[in-house]
């Protein structure tokens, strides 16, 4: 949106996200932006989206919340996910998936 601020998110995950920052969206262009920078440098590390297995966990502990992944990977088949301070979408459902 911004020169120095580009980036890519599919467009399903932009429309689940933009419904879940409703009037907040300048603000969820920034944490995107934020996001991108930090997944990228967990990636050239060696990190991956671990989504299968997560997936499973949340049906086996009937999880949901996700905490830990990145806004724009996070899941939608989860009520509630966050990392740290940051809440991407509801807050303080239990059980929770930690990553």
């Amino acid at each position: 949106m911004e020169p120095h601020r580009g980036w890519t998110i599919a467009s399903s995950s932009w429309i689940f996200l933009r419904k879940r920052w409703l009037n907040r969206e300048q603000e969820l262009i920034t944490v995107i932006s934020e996001e991108t920078k930090r997944m990228e440098e967990k990636e050239e590390a060696g990190y991956r989206s671990p989504t299968w297995s997560i997936q499973a966990l949340q049906k086996f502990n009937k999880a949901k919340r996700l905490e830990g992944e990145a806004v724009m990977s996070a899941p939608p088949f989860f009520q509630s996910a966050g990392r740290g301070d940051l809440k991407i979408w509801r807050e303080n459902d239990r059980p929770t998936v930690v990553i």
